[in-house]
Order: C-alpha cells, then sequence, then structure tokens
C-alpha cells in the first residue's frame, strides 16, 4: 500500500512536471507586453477569478503588491454588485478563468474596459470567451487534472499560479525592485528586518562598549576586557580616535611567545600583538564599519573577511561594536 501511494504521488508530481514544461511552450510575445503593460501602471492593477482561480488570483495580488505593483484583488460578483467604484482611468485588469468561459469574470471584463478604457490581461487555456474579450491573452494549456475524475482544480491552478508567480518577479526587475525597497513592504517580518536593521540597532554601544587609550597600562586593557565581557576592546588615542583592537586573543598569544606583558603599555601590546601580521593599519579586512552602515551590510563584511567582530566608527571616533552573535541573535 505505502509503496503504492508513493509511486502514485510520484506520477501525480511528473504531471506537474510536465504541465509546467508545457506552459513554457505557450510563452510569446504577449507575456512580454503583459509584463511591460504592468510595469508601466501608473494605476492599480486589479487581479480577478472565481472559485479556485479566484484563490489563485488572491495569491497573485499579494505577489504584485509585495513586489512593488500597486494590485488589488476585487471579485467577479463583487465587482458587478458596487466594487467596480475601485476602477480608476489608467487601470488595468488581471483576469484569471481555467475555461475562460465563466460569466462573471467575462462581465466584468467588458464592464471594466467600458468605465476604465483600461487594457484587459486574461490567463486562460486557449481559445477561451475571455481570451477574446482580453487585450493580451495569455495561456496556460488544456491539460488534464491530476485526480482520476479529471475534475479537481489541481494541474490548471499549479500552472496559473506558477505564470502569475513568474509575472510579478519580470515586473518586479523591469522596475528595478532593490532588496531594500521589497524589505520596506516587509517591516516586521524577517526579510525586513535584516534588511532594515541599522548597526546602530544591534551594535554594543555607551557604557557596554570596551575602550581604553594607548597610554594605559595592559592590567588596564585585561581589566576592561574581562569587565565588559566581548573579549576584546577597542584602542584610542588620547583625542579619542581609533588606534585598533586588542581582543583577548592577542594577550594569550603574547604570554605563549614568551612575551612579559606586565609592564606594557596598551599601545607596546597592540604593536607586539600585530608583529608578523600583514598590517596593523586600520581597514575595512580589520573589522571596521562607518557609523550609517545596515546591519546586513555588516554581515556580509563578517562573511567575506572571516571575522565576527566590528568596530563602527562615526569618522575617526568609534561608537561601537557589532559582533555576528548579536546579528545572529536578531534573526540573521
Amino acid at each position: 500500500m505505502t509503496s503504492s501511494l508513493i509511486g502514485r504521488a510520484g506520477e501525480m508530481l511528473d504531471q506537474y512536471a510536465a504541465a509546467m514544461s508545457a506552459t513554457k511552450e505557450l510563452l510569446d510575445e504577449r507575456f512580454a507586453e503583459a509584463v511591460e503593460l504592468i510595469a508601466g501602471l501608473h494605476s492599480i492593477l486589479i487581479v480577478t477569478g472565481l472559485g479556485k482561480s479566484g484563490l489563485v488570483a488572491q495569491k497573485a495580488a499579494a505577489t504584485l503588491s509585495s513586489t512593488g505593483t500597486q494590485a488589488a484583488f476585487v471579485h467577479p460578483v463583487e465587482a458587478l454588485h458596487g466594487d467596480l467604484g475601485i476602477v480608476r482611468p489608467g487601470s488595468a485588469l488581471l483576469a484569471l478563468s481555467k475555461s475562460g468561459g465563466n460569466e462573471e469574470t467575462i462581465a466584468f471584463a467588458r464592464q471594466f474596459k467600458a468605465l476604465a478604457g483600461g487594457q484587459v490581461v486574461s490567463l486562460t487555456e486557449p481559445g477561451s470567451r475571455l481570451a477574446a474579450v482580453a487585450d493580451i491573452s495569455l495561456e496556460i494549456p488544456a491539460l488534464a487534472e491530476i485526480d482520476e475524475f479529471d475534475l479537481a482544480p489541481t494541474t490548471s491552478t499549479a500552472t496559473a499560479l506558477a505564470v502569475c508567480d513568474v509575472l510579478a518577479i519580470l515586473v518586479q526587475q523591469a522596475r528595478g525592485l532593490t532588496e531594500h525597497d521589497f524589505a520596506k513592504f516587509h517591516p516586521s517580518g524577517v526579510l525586513g528586518r535584516r534588511l532594515l536593521l541599522s548597526v546602530d540597532d544591534v551594535m554594543i554601544k555607551g557604557d557596554g562598549l570596551p575602550t581604553i587609550t594607548t597610554q594605559a597600562h595592559v592590567s588596564d586593557l585585561v581589566y576592561e576586557i574581562s569587565s565588559k565581557g566581548i573579549g576584546m576592546t577597542v584602542v584610542v588615542d588620547n583625542g579619542g580616535n581609533y588606534v585598533g583592537v586588542v581582543t583577548d586573543a592577542d594577550i594569550r598569544r603574547l604570554l605563549l611567545r614568551g612575551e612579559n606583558v606586565n609592564h606594557l603599555t596598551v599601545a607596546e601590546c597592540f604593536e607586539r600583538s600585530r608583529r608578523g601580521t600583514e598590517s596593523s593599519a586600520p581597514s575595512e579586512v580589520d573589522g571596521l564599519a562607518s557609523a550609517d552602515s545596515m546591519a546586513i551590510d555588516c554581515l556580509r563584511q563578517m562573511q567575506a573577511n572571516q571575522i565576527t567582530v566590528l568596530v563602527v566608527v562615526d569618522g575617526s571616533r568609534p561608537t561601537g561594536v557589532v559582533r555576528l552573535q548579536d546579528l545572529v541573535a536578531v534573526g540573521f
């Protein structure tokens, strides 16, 4: 029984895959026209459909909205009972129907054209009545559904959904939507948080920022690292300008090399800890980020340079420290 079910499930997925391939074969210049039409809209795109096509239309409208297109779902029956008031000059209509024969969607499309003078894009099986009303007729293949009676909307809804998703993303690309624009439409989700958080939102700052001057004694350095509990301290000169970073690992390496650190100043400790490295000058590779950086950019910098801590500077003055673990804690 189990193997039979798995085998049948595999056959159904093969049907889906074949349906997607058949849908691809139907793509032509009309699809490009639809993308250009929607991308160039200065008014609302209304998306409609009835039954399961209506559910696909709702998802299509949501995807278009979330990717920067002003779109809204309107039920065809409700449209004919007052919701046509949403129609504005310059609007466009995307109408979905498997058969392209239901009267409500066709009536909505005709009335839409009469009111707005706008263009109608249909998505149906080839040769439908709805396609005849449309200015641009997109097609899904007339294939069997995956149920044994060829009745439950499955293959048809999957292909329609795929076409709408591809349409939305191509419109997004045509509009030049950036990931930061995308984040603005998702401010409360993980996507928005990742892309909208600034470094100031996640960095350690104020009294929590470990800082020590170059002239301080190494014992003060050890105390500062230990008391702030983040395994490092920022080193500044007497004017408060950034010099570099000393970590607890730097101290351990000096001790393992047999260095007598008890008499050292912070400047001497910093200089000796950098011996044998490529450079002691601060740079991006050393872990600097500007005060106006976004948190996502800090993460990318850490990943690119294989470091776990960045010092945030405003000009030459350190204002905070951001750690990889802090970014992970907020969902990166």
